[in-house]
């Protein structure tokens, strides 16, 4: 883990020993926690947004997740008081809190599965384990402004990556003593090739072999000595690139996340916010997709 996540996990580990007085409480289901900071003591009422920091973390020190690292805080809604004796200790302990509290939680790892997460504990994890969870409350709001919220704190992050990721690939190609161009859209390229032939448009189908990798370790994670498909309905990335080729051009796209799968990735493939790196062959390309063939007609 770097340095700054380290210093976010000890701000916040500090943040939740506070110096007030520690409070044990339980909800109405026997769900316990600790109070270790107070805050303006007002709870929130029926469809208010609870907005809360958190760090979850394993007994042996791994860091599972931290929305300081992440950026954006998670949120819970208050049902009506109807709905209280159907929720678990988690969500009823929420119905406890006011802005400015920070609370933890320590629960058995198989406590935490069952009671928080609803499902068995997955058979790859440690079930001798205990999870901590350090819970800052942020805000309390209604929905309207929570939206608002919400929205600028979206693109608060996404400014920021944005700036991130291009400090990340300039590094990138000047340690590897590579000279890349930049698109206005903050993808950088080398062509290979250009042979001045005729190049797609974004409305074409195109054939082209590639290799993707992730530019953080260089690892592949697909590719194919060819491929069709239509051009408008892939990555921004590609969309910006392709279109700079001609037939038999070749060349490297350094994709930002934003134009590649942003911060929600692709599950089982691409982590969320992760940089790309294309190495692209344009084969040929057509006005339309022929899905019976998968080539470009």
């Amino acid at each position: 883990m770097n340095r700054i996540s380290n210093l976010l996990i000890g701000i916040t580990l500090l943040l939740c020993i506070g110096c007030d007085k520690k409070i044990e409480r339980e909800t109405p289901n026997g769900f316990k926690f600790t109070v270790v900071k107070t805050g303006d003591g007002v709870l929130p009422k029926k469809e208010d947004i609870l907005v809360f920091d958190h760090l979850l973390k394993d007994s042996k020190d791994s860091v599972w997740n931290d929305t300081h690292e992440g950026g954006v805080p998670s949120a819970v809604m208050i049902q009506d008081s109807s709905a209280l004796a159907g929720e678990n200790g988690m969500v009823q302990m929420f119905r406890m809190l006011s802005k400015g509290d920070s609370v933890t939680v320590k629960l058995p790892i198989t406590k935490f599965f069952k009671d928080v997460v609803g499902a068995p504990v997955p058979p790859e994890i440690d079930t001798t384990l205990e999870i901590s969870y350090c819970i800052q409350v942020k805000d309390i709001m209604k929905m309207d402004a929570f939206r608002s919220y919400q929205e600028g704190m979206m693109e608060k992050k996404r400014t920021a990556q944005v700036s991130k990721d291009a400090s990340t690939i300039t590094k990138y190609l000047s340690d590897n003593k590579i000279t890349a161009q930049t698109d206005t859209s903050g993808l950088q390229y080398v062509l290979h090739t250009s042979k001045g032939g005729s190049k797609p448009s974004i409305e074409n189908c195109v054939e082209v072999k590639y290799r993707g990798k992730f530019l953080k370790d260089g690892k592949i994670f697909d590719e194919a000595a060819q491929v069709a498909f239509p051009l408008n309905g892939v990555i921004r990335g590609w969309q910006l690139g392709i279109p700079m080729l001609g037939i038999g051009d070749s060349a490297t796209f350094y994709v930002p996340s934003g134009l590649a799968y942003g911060p929600q990735g692709y599950p089982g493939a691409i982590p969320p916010d992760a940089i790309l790196i294309f190495d692209v062959e344009l084969l040929g390309f057509g006005g339309d997709f022929d899905q019976t063939t998968r080539t470009c007609k």
